[in-house]
């Protein structure tokens, strides 16, 4: 195997379910498809590229055709390969000579003449140039949010996983769309400062400057001014305030995860990870969990995981205080984590996948 090619993208979801499925390239170029225990060959020759999300494996195959496995069938969703294409839990999102389409299980023409797109995990929001309107598909539906015809109707947008966010430039005013409805947040605005997430917009309220958080339906007041600097993740987000605290909203109280401002600190999905005074530390379930006395070297987050390889070389994972051994006595070259599943090459013939406690090897 002279080279092992591991390509997925970090997911956006809605549940704290391990995934399931993985693809690589194995020596011989032929794509291989880990998925749930089982590895099988998807393909002979080999894919111009791949993408994984969710337990979707989506390639563009050596004639350029888009295709898609899941629930061990492959499906061919466009004779093109597509530009822009985003894999997410829920939704792929691609263009084809100026058209957005979507793939939920079929193929759905969203726009034929594209301006600037959108796709994230259940939300796929577009501007379409023909009719002169933005709008939003989410569950199966196109949904028309603004209004193009007076011209550009969009200031600013931003998505999180489920939500999108925006500035009209029509009403001047902050607007979230959120579960198929559009909520304001924000009137006589010109331009705002936020961040989107699971669940979440953090902003800046225009009427009085002070930092808020929208989460699932209800607006939070958090500080009177904005901080240094914040992050937004999966129904989490984390901030340093003025005074140098790390604090941490979790949906439903605010933490102050440290009274001081650590070496580095970066919300990956749903855990804030610190390093501070050589120590690697994650903040999850309403506080700081101690997981290693040294930063690795390697290390990766996604969703409520964090994999690493520690001082002996051996690869590890951590969840909810718990650290396990992946693998041990064999070097590991690199490896990917993504939402509880992990692949990891440890020579040029070997790849080893770790899936729900279990090891199985290729």
């Amino acid at each position: 195997m002279r080279t092992v090619l591991f390509v997925l993208t970090l997911l956006a979801t809605q549940g704290l379910f391990a995934q399931d499925v993985i693809a690589f390239l194995d020596y011989m170029g032929r794509l291989q498809v880990f998925d749930r225990g089982v590895f099988s060959q998807v393909d002979h020759l080999k894919p111009e590229w791949i993408k994984v999300g969710g337990n979707m494996v989506v390639y563009s195959d050596a004639q350029a055709n888009l295709k898609v496995y899941q629930n061990g069938k492959v499906t061919k969703i466009d004779d093109a390969a597509g530009t822009d294409v985003v894999v997410t839990d829920h939704l792929v999102g691609f263009t084809v000579a100026g058209m957005f389409k979507a793939y939920d299980g079929r193929v759905r023409l969203l726009s034929s003449v594209t301006g600037p797109h959108i796709t994230e995990d259940s939300v796929a929001a577009f501007k379409d140039d023909r009719v002169q309107n933005v709008g939003a598909y989410y569950k199966g539906e196109i949904v028309v949010l603004e209004d193009q015809l007076a011209g550009n109707a969009v200031l600013q947008w931003k998505a999180g996983d489920n939500l999108l966010a925006w500035v009209s430039a029509y009403d001047r005013k902050f607007k979230v769309f959120y579960h198929g409805e559009v909520i304001e947040l924000c009137d006589l605005v010109t331009e705002m400062e936020f961040k989107c997430g699971l669940d979440m917009v953090a902003y800046r309220d225009m009427s009085d400057k002070s930092f808020k958080v929208f989460y699932k339906g209800t607006v939070y007041d958090l500080e009177g001014q904005m901080p240094q600097r914040y992050e937004v993740g999966k129904g989490v987000m984390a901030w340093l305030d003025l005074s140098g605290a790390l604090k941490v909203f979790d949906g439903k109280l605010v933490h102050t995860a440290m009274g001081f401002e650590p070496k580095r600190w970066e919300v990956m999905d749903s855990l804030v990870v610190i390093e501070d005074r050589n120590f690697l530390n994650v903040f999850t379930q309403g506080r700081v969990h101690m997981v290693e006395r040294f930063v690795p070297e390697q290390w990766q987050a996604s969703w409520s995981y964090l994999a690493y390889v520690d001082v002996d070389r051996a690869l590890k994972v951590w969840r909810n205080g718990v650290s396990e051994v992946v693998v041990r006595g064999q070097p590991v070259q690199e490896f990917i984590l993504d939402r509880g599943l992990i692949l990891a090459r440890l020579n040029q013939t070997t790849a080893k996948v770790w899936w729900r406690g279990t090891l199985y090897e290729h």
